[in-house]
């Protein structure tokens, strides 16, 4: 996991094309940024700029990703995701090829990573999540989620 703020960054010195393209979409999204997904190449990097009510994270379930990096990329508001280490969690779901997705159990030793407008993170494949918590209330959140294809 990689975290850290658009704007703080030197995006420059990514060796890999596909970085550098996401990076660069992120900085262009506003909160005027329509909702949907958009494609960047295909299925290889896409994006879905969405707006979701946060809640607590004892209410999100862990997920995990076998065939793509999850970019999370706060464009409006703040957000708590929740991470812990698959060796600590049961699995609630078993691996969807379709949805690139599977589902855990909550574990005992949560960590929780805050992002704020123009933080992002980086999740590579088998990070257990919890995206969508909120941090000091309940409100909207309006962020990216790229998908690059490992």
């Amino acid at each position: 996991m990689i975290v850290g703020n658009i704007d703080g960054t030197s995006m420059i010195d990514i060796a890999d094309e596909r970085f550098k393209m996401v990076f660069d979409k992120m900085r262009e999204l506003t909160a005027k940024s329509e909702l949907g997904k958009t494609e960047m190449q295909g299925d290889d990097v896409y994006y879905t700029v969405m707006e979701i009510d946060s809640a607590p994270l004892s209410e999100k379930k862990y997920e995990a990703h076998k065939r793509y990096i999850d970019v999370h990329y706060v464009i409006k508001g703040e957000e708590a995701i929740g991470m812990e280490s698959t060796r600590e969690l049961g699995m609630l779901k078993p691996y969807s090829a379709e949805k690139d997705c599977m589902l855990y159990r909550d574990g005992d030793s949560m960590s929780t990573v805050i992002l704020k407008e123009g933080d992002f993170c980086v999740l590579y494949p088998g990070e257990a999540h919890k995206p969508g918590g909120y941090v000091s209330e309940f409100k909207k959140i309006k962020k990216a989620v790229f998908k690059i294809k490992v």
